[in-house]
């Protein structure tokens, strides 16, 4: 099953999650901007770390333990919307395991195309790797991602700093065949042509052999936006990949990564045992 299957249920409420959780969608955006305000304080490292020209090509990094794995975390909305900072009470979360982490900022669309901010991100992984190498930080890479970020980090899988160091991708409700974005309205500022959407497409251009893969949808999500993370572990799957799933029940695309951060839910727990697995 593929989104075409859904065309006639309604594409904006199945692959749109604003639409999906209306006035929702804006109340959780506003509590994750205000606890993460509020949590900022609780991450010890350098923030806005700068890897071009542009004002959003920076990231934030943040040490951890020498022996645990580093996060590279990659925000979502869709490639139009939204911040690195928008997240730091999440990677406050993950702070709690001591894992290192790095939050990626990128330009958006429509000011840059997503080939476009494709590049520019490959520019912002070379530049966190040789960050963590010049401070003597060997250890072992997650690349980790929330909707438009779940789809960039798959994509990332391939970059050649990452080879041989990356061990495993989380993706998080994550939208994989840009195809469908032609038919949404968030394509006014997307703007995805037809041969860029096919590029793109994560199920036609598979991640990378080798990384465990970490995916995670909410149960409470609409069917469509479920088969997406469905249909991409099930590839990797056959690719040869070693695929954790879950359908995590009674959450929406927004509490979602507050119950899979945080160590003291079981979703939470779960994760951060992954993560791990990964240390020395």
């Amino acid at each position: 099953m593929t989104w075409l299957d859904w065309v006639d249920f309604g594409l904006e409420n199945q692959f749109n999650p604003r639409v999906a959780l209306g006035s929702e969608a804006e109340k959780w955006l506003s509590h994750w901007q205000n606890e993460s305000i509020k949590r900022k304080n609780e991450l010890n490292g350098k923030f806005d770390i700068k890897y071009g020209d542009h004002p959003l090509m920076s990231f934030d990094l943040h040490p951890g333990k020498n022996c645990n794995p580093v996060i590279i975390n990659i925000h979502g909305g869709y490639w139009r919307a939204l911040d690195k900072c928008f997240m730091n009470h999440h990677l406050a979360d993950l702070a709690e395991g001591d894992f290192g982490l790095a939050n990626m900022n990128y330009p958006l669309c429509p000011e840059f195309t997503l080939t476009q901010i494709m590049d520019s991100l490959n520019i912002g992984i070379k530049k966190v790797v040789k960050t963590l190498d010049d401070g003597k930080r060997k250890q072992p890479i997650i690349l980790m991602g929330h909707s438009a970020g779940a789809h960039m980090a798959m994509h990332l899988t391939h970059h050649d700093d990452l080879s041989g160091r990356l061990a495993g991708v989380i993706a998080l409700s994550g939208i994989y065949e840009p195809e469908l974005v032609l038919n949404l309205q968030v394509n006014d500022d997307v703007r995805l042509s037809e041969e860029s959407a096919k590029r793109w497409n994560c199920l036609k251009n598979l991640p990378a052999k080798g990384p465990a893969f970490y995916i995670a949808v909410g149960g409470s999500e609409p069917p469509g936006w479920i088969d997406q993370s469905w249909i991409m572990a099930d590839l990797l799957s056959s690719q040869g990949n070693t695929v954790e799933f879950y359908v995590c029940s009674n959450r929406n695309h927004f509490n979602l990564v507050d119950s899979l951060c945080n160590p003291t839910c079981l979703n939470g727990r779960k994760l951060h045992r992954w993560i791990s697995d990964f240390s020395f």
